[in-house]
């Protein structure tokens, strides 16, 4: 599979998660699910397709770039659902902030702000994690939410560079490479129940805007696209409950970025195809520059 197939996967794969759950999000739990309804896309794919825009056809990953950016799909209120950090790095960079300095710190920002949107910078040669950390800290100056992103990064690196092959031992790859964190505990933490379903452990792990909670459970839940479908998937995360499309935003990336397309029942594809972010996502494959 090329590059850019895996590409369109991630984008495509992420779209449809945070389409699906953006529908359910902030209920407890769903017991039923139904999929034919007006889909639409929320943050998570508008800032990830914002961070393609900037570097899809360049070398350069500069995060003044990015800012900018998410600064002009502010202004064209092409953004929906955002958080409290975030909003309020762009209100700021609105009036002519700095993007180093407007991002929120402190606990609050430990957020999945960053980690939702870092997806495409796994598909660029020669990233390093400073400039990681710089794009997250435009709207997340905090550690957790740092190795949240990081996780997502390695995830889809370790999947698009066949270090990963689809079964359960995605977390257990990507671990040592995380700095020690709260995020890193709760991977080990699932890490150790690899073997137990989604279901098995909704009781206790659910997807809230806490990083901690979110990014792990989207980790743990991709390395099931081994045993799994990619619908079950994403359908065992809804009736969790909780933040739901960034957690099956962020797992769509990952599934994405390993199996591409392939994965998306025809039902999903048809109404995928009728998202406004379509020919954009078209686009932004068509012109990557690795």
């Amino acid at each position: 599979m090329t590059i850019t197939e895996r590409l369109k996967g991630s984008l495509i794969c992420g779209a449809i998660g945070d389409s699906l759950g953006g529908y359910y999000e902030g209920r407890d739990s769903v017991d039923e699910l139904l999929f034919d309804f007006d889909w639409s896309v929320s943050d998570d794919t508008q800032m990830t397709l914002a961070t393609c825009e900037a570097i899809y056809n360049t070398n350069s990953v500069d995060p003044a770039n990015i800012a900018n950016r998410f600064l002009y799909w502010f202004n064209s209120r092409r953004l929906t659902g955002l958080g409290s950090s975030t909003l309020k790095a762009l209100r700021e960079l609105q009036v002519g902030g700095h993007w180093a300095l407007v991002g929120r710190s402190g606990e609050y920002a430990a957020g999945n702000g960053a980690a939702m949107r870092i997806a495409p910078l796994a598909f660029k040669k020669d990233i390093d994690r400073l400039t990681i950390k710089d794009i997250c800290s435009i709207t997340h100056k905090n550690d957790e939410a740092y190795v949240g992103a990081l996780a997502i990064y390695y995830s889809i690196k370790y999947a698009i560079e066949n270090r990963w092959s689809g079964d359960n031992t995605l977390i257990s790859k990507i671990v040592d490479l995380l700095p020690d964190t709260r995020v890193r505990d709760r991977l080990i933490e699932l890490d150790e129940l690899k073997d137990a379903s989604i279901q098995d452990i909704s009781d206790k792990y659910k997807s809230t805007g806490y990083v901690v909670d979110s990014v792990p459970l989207s980790v743990f839940a991709a390395q099931k696209i081994g045993s799994m479908n990619f619908q079950d998937i994403i359908t065992d995360l809804i009736k969790i409950g909780g933040d739901t499309d960034t957690v099956c935003s962020m797992t769509g990336q990952i599934i994405g970025s390993l199996k591409g397309t392939e994965v998306v029942p025809d039902v999903w594809m048809t109404k995928y195809n009728s998202l406004d972010v379509t020919d954009l996502i078209d686009n932004i494959v068509c012109s990557w520059v690795l």
